[in-house]
């Protein structure tokens, strides 16, 4: 305790700093499981085609597009209360029994299986992600913290997460998303019991320069060039780097179609977990030299690069790099976005543009384009699908490089 009291606050206090950490790590569980080991369970143990997994995703991306409009609102009206979170908390835990006892029994009707399965997750991960980063970054302001900090936690749950799930793949198969609902039970813990706010110090979350949240003004922003041409920009290159996430699992087994090949790949997703760790640790210091439009630039020539390294693969060590490389982007997508909207938006409109531009329009993108992907894999290959991907996602980080806006405090960390 008494090198607790030595430790600066609020690093030293569990509810106001650790808590936060624990909820990013057992909440964002989601992310690998879903993100890049489901597709692997769906085709080889649910009989889904590769279009059948670009369905799916597409539902979750539809699903994310219709909830984070309505989550971001309600983020920006109710501020510092946890009913939202509580919310995506308790849908966490039903995924188990969800995957187990709803979808499997549906086996054969895969159409149906895409989307019902699609729509859930949807709600659940894309939708709730970002009410819970929002809420995050808000109360960063309120305790005092470094908000990338607090990030760091997805990276821990990244490296931990692959070993896990590989093993869960190469023992106990079926019950794979059992696992969601352990960690989701653990975040629903550490949310209604442990996560609190400093009360005295509320004040920060209001922007008195500027109209509280409300429809004038957030189509005032939506009209605005900034947000128009910061939208365009991950339009074309986010989605398509998470897209093609989606089935390196599957890419990687190509090379290696084995239990050993599923472990190779947990262990090059571990090292990429670790090398976007270290960033997010170091993240403000580097944002504070380059700022956040330039981070966001560099981001997507980061992307654009390890795209088109996965469309010359040539062998199972080429994906793994590629893999690895992804470590370097992500300390940069979670931070530089939301860094970007405060210094160029409305403070109090917040949640509302993150939720319509890194998610909603995110979603756009995803709800068009993973299906069509999906069936690119199926018709053109790998190798000539992602030099698409990777060709598009160049084009449009020149377009940022040339046209995305500087915001007034662009350089400054987002804990000021």
């Amino acid at each position: 305790m008494n090198i607790l009291k030595k430790i600066k606050s609020p690093y030293n206090s569990f509810n106001k700093f650790w808590s936060y950490i624990i909820s990013e790590m057992s909440y964002n569980f989601i992310w690998p499981v879903i993100q890049t080991y489901s597709s692997f369970w769906l085709v080889k143990y649910a009989g889904f085609s590769h279009a059948n997994v670009g369905l799916a995703f597409s539902m979750m991306s539809l699903m994310g597009l219709i909830s984070a409009p309505f989550f971001g609102y309600i983020g920006d009206k109710i501020l510092e209360k946890k009913y939202l979170i509580q919310f995506i908390a308790v849908l966490s835990v039903l995924m188990g029994p969800f995957m187990e006892w709803f979808i499997l029994p549906m086996k054969g009707n895969t159409y149906v299986m895409s989307i019902l399965m699609g729509l859930v997750f949807g709600l659940v991960m894309n939708g709730g992600t970002g009410a819970i980063e929002t809420y995050e970054q808000r109360i960063s302001f309120v305790n005092g913290f470094e908000y990338s900090w607090v990030r760091s936690g997805v990276t821990i749950t990244g490296f931990i997460a692959p070993i896990i799930c590989g093993y869960l793949l190469s023992t106990v198969p079926k019950q794979f998303f059992w696992s969601l609902s352990i960690t989701g039970f653990i975040f629903l813990i550490m949310v209604v019991f442990f996560v609190k706010h400093d009360e005295s110090n509320l004040g920060v979350l209001h922007d008195e320069k500027h109209e509280k949240v409300n429809i004038h003004g957030i189509l005032k922003s939506m009209s605005s060039k900034a947000f128009i041409i910061f939208v365009i920009f991950l339009l074309g290159t986010v989605p398509l780097s998470q897209i093609a996430d989606q089935q390196v699992s599957n890419y990687f087994q190509t090379f290696l179609n084995n239990n050993q090949g599923v472990m190779l790949f947990s262990y090059s997703t571990t090292i990429q977990q670790i090398l976007a760790f270290i960033g997010m640790l170091i993240i403000p210091a580097v944002i504070k030299k380059i700022g956040y439009r330039n981070g966001l630039v560099i981001m997507a020539f980061i992307m654009t690069i390890r795209l088109l390294l996965l469309s010359f693969a040539t062998n199972w060590v080429i994906v793994a790099f590629a893999q690895i490389l992804g470590g370097l982007y992500t300390p940069l997508w979670f931070i530089c976005p939301m860094g970007y909207i405060f210094s160029v938006f409305n403070k109090n409109e917040f949640a509302t543009i993150q939720s319509l531009s890194t998610v909603s329009a995110v979603q756009i993108s995803q709800t068009i384009f993973s299906g069509v992907i999906g069936a690119g894999y199926d018709k053109l290959g790998f190798h000539t699908t992602y030099l698409i991907l990777g060709v598009i996602c160049g084009c449009f980080a020149l377009f940022a490089a040339i046209f995305l806006v500087k915001g007034k405090n662009d350089v400054s960390q987002m804990n000021q």
